[in-house]
């Protein structure tokens, strides 16, 4: 195949990609302004943005698909896994029925699943919310280790969520990525109700660093979504809890969509 066939090739996934996405925002209900939606970058990164949109608009139960989709493309989609976590928390205070599709939110060939165990309850979706939080805080995401420290810190819980969540604020007080943004979002009152529990042993599983792991989509939507090329797919070397500042990579803020054009033209 040669150069120009593989760049139209390209261009046509992107499009295929971002139609997908688009086809959401033909309703209000989303909270989309149809007008001027999120764009920008790749498919995934316009799908990260269109749920973070709809779920700041009060649809979390329709932008957790989006998220755990992103999310198992593994290190590097920490942020998405702690949002799908939350979202899934968020949507199961809402809870009334089993979670499905509601119109105005994914045209027909998006294909969404919502045929999934943690759809079907509130408990289940309790669970699933946890479980993602715990996976973006072990790969060291300080917003759910801060997360996880104020669930199971709530005062009246028992002994061993409130060792768990001593645990998790002392990795997010030793946390690089904390300390270079400058974030403490713990407040005095917690850290004060801690204060006198144990930090749970070094041989506790819980300390250890693990990084996300990269799954396989089984969603048509999702396959659609996270269909870029490798270089493209967010995937890096995560951070160490022990890594010295300098040497942290810099945040990407270069919209490789429109350097393509550049290089087009």
């Amino acid at each position: 195949m040669n150069r120009g066939n593989a760049e139209f090739r390209f261009i046509r996934i992107i499009g295929l990609g971002l139609a997908l996405i688009v086809a959401a925002c033909s309703s209000s209900s989303s909270g989309i302004d149809k007008k001027n939606p999120p764009t920008g970058g790749t498919p995934t990164e316009f799908g990260f943005q269109y749920a973070q949109v709809i779920a700041k608009n009060g649809n979390c139960d329709q932008a957790l698909p989006i998220f755990i989709c992103l999310g198992e493309q593994g290190a590097g989609w920490e942020l998405a896994v702690h949002s799908g976590g939350m979202c899934a928390l968020e949507a199961a205070k809402l809870w009334t029925e089993p979670l499905g599709q509601r119109p105005g939110f994914f045209s027909k060939r998006s294909v969404v699943s919502f045929d999934k165990p943690y759809f079907r309850s509130k408990t289940a979706l309790n669970e699933k919310g946890l479980s993602l939080l715990h996976s973006a805080a072990a790969a060291g995401w300080p917003d759910s280790q801060a997360a996880l420290t104020r669930i199971l810190g709530a005062a009246g819980n028992v002994d061993t969520d409130l060792s768990e969540a001593k645990l998790w604020l002392a990795r997010y007080d030793r946390n690089p990525r904390r300390k270079i943004y400058g974030s403490n979002t713990l407040d005095k009152d917690l850290r004060s109700q801690l204060a006198s529990i144990d930090l749970p042993p070094a041989s506790d599983a819980l300390w250890d660093k693990k990084q996300l792991m990269r799954g396989l989509p089984q969603d048509k939507f999702c396959q659609q979504l996270i269909r870029t090329r490798p270089q493209q797919q967010g995937l890096g070397t995560p951070e160490q809890d022990e890594v010295l500042p300098g040497s942290l990579p810099e945040p990407e803020t270069v919209d490789q969509s429109r350097q393509r054009q550049q290089r087009r033209r």
